[in-house]
């Protein structure tokens, strides 16, 4: 048995983004222990389709070197996963059998990759890619080159499936909506990305749905869909989205919907339990977007360490980089497409493969915008609807704030 302040279950960026603001603050707890269910520690998530695509070293990946925990006595339990919590007793116990008792706890648990109800039974080439070691079965299926199929057309398929084609693979990708990141652009700027990917040599279908998979010799070869064609493939790739990891606060009887529910202070319904990035619900929403994650995170540091501090909602624009075509995407851009009473205002530079679309609702407030090439105004578009004031009903809004009159 031992004895923690401050117990951090996961050991991802979420958690990173808390202890880096955490050894900060002057009366931040005196005895901190970490558990990550990795052998790996933290690292950048989101460098993972470079790595694979073999532009970066495993190194350029990694947040902090393993000294810097020592530096700070935070206490660091890698490869060993907690199992059980009991809140009542403010005890926990990991997979090794070490038991834990916690002033306060902090569930950083992330989330988990969705698998379609076909590929429930394990079989050999079928993959996900979400951590350290999808990155390593990824890079030997990559190795031996090939056929693959990606299955989701959202911005981790497309950085798995370009990440595979530029390790030498033939890649399809497979998207069962009518185009690619339906969440984040409109279809103009989807029809825009999907023409430079296939000119770079992916293969991609849309309004694509899969009815079985298909086996050979016990492995993976390919999937029937349902429009009743086949695809041959030696390995399948599901990047299918993401549900966050709430397992082990069921068990422990927190108040749960599709997250960890938390109020403003990112408390669970145990006063002495908060839950930080993808596994958390705040509201009627997850998260699982950098931006907000580091925001929650920065207030949970105050809170922790004894200071008042309140988490807000606000829209920040979601940077995409893939292969190099530079993405940009603020406000519900699926609902907007539904309203039919929305100011819009384009611009597209075919040469330069540049393209803007904003939406303005009646009382003249700027509620979304998208952009594909030049996405410097990404920022500002943003900031414009968090503020949600009236701007200038003009075509010089999609130039800039230099030619913005309010």
């Amino acid at each position: 048995m031992t004895d923690a302040d401050l117990v951090i279950i996961g050991n991802g960026m979420a958690c990173h983004k808390l202890l880096a603001d955490l050894v900060q603050q002057p009366n931040r707890p005196a005895r901190i222990l970490v558990f990550g269910a990795e052998t790996k520690a933290a690292y950048n998530r989101v460098l993972l389709s470079s790595l694979l695509a073999g532009e970066l070293a495993d190194q350029a990946a990694e947040l902090c070197a393993s000294e810097w925990y020592q530096q700070h006595q935070i206490e660091l339990v890698l490869g060993d996963a907690v199992v059980h919590l009991d809140k009542h007793n403010k005890q926990l116990i990991s997979r090794s059998g070490l038991v834990v008792r916690y002033q306060q706890l902090v569930l950083a648990l992330g989330a988990e990759a969705t698998t379609p109800p076909y590929a429930k039974t394990a079989l050999p080439g079928l993959c996900t890619f979400r951590n350290w070691s999808d990155l390593e079965q990824l890079r030997q299926v990559a190795a031996k080159g090939g056929k693959a199929l990606v299955l989701g057309g959202g911005f981790l398929g497309l950085e798995a499936a370009e990440g595979l084609r530029k390790q030498g693979m033939q890649v399809s990708l497979l998207q069962r909506s009518g185009y690619l990141l339906n969440r984040q652009l409109d279809p103009a700027a989807a029809t825009l990305l999907q023409q430079q990917l296939e000119h770079r040599g992916l293969t991609i279908f849309t309004h694509a749905s899969v009815s079985t998979l298909l086996q050979r010799d016990q492995k993976f070869s390919g999937v029937l869909l349902t429009d009743g064609s086949q695809l041959e493939a030696d390995v399948l790739v599901m990047a299918l989205g993401i549900r966050p990891n709430i397992q082990l606060a069921q068990q422990a009887g927190l108040r749960t919907e599709q997250g960890i529910c938390v109020d403003a202070q990112l408390r669970s319904s145990d006063p002495d339990i908060f839950a930080l990035g993808e596994c958390c619900q705040f509201g009627e929403h997850t998260f699982g977007l950098v931006a907000p994650i580091a925001t929650q995170a920065q207030v949970l540091a105050a809170v922790v360490s004894g200071q008042h501090a309140n988490y807000q909602l606000s829209d920040s624009s979601t940077q995409l980089k893939i292969s190099g075509i530079q993405l940009s995407s603020c406000g519900d851009i699926p609902a907007l497409l539904q309203q039919q009473d929305l100011q819009q205002f384009c611009y597209q530079d075919q040469q330069h493969h540049d393209y803007r679309r904003l939406w303005l609702d009646k009382e003249r407030r700027l509620v979304g915008a998208v952009c594909v090439g030049d996405t410097s105004l990404s920022g500002f578009y943003a900031e414009l609807i968090n503020q949600q004031k009236a701007v200038s009903c003009s075509t010089e809004l999609l130039f800039g704030p230099a030619q913005q009159a309010a």
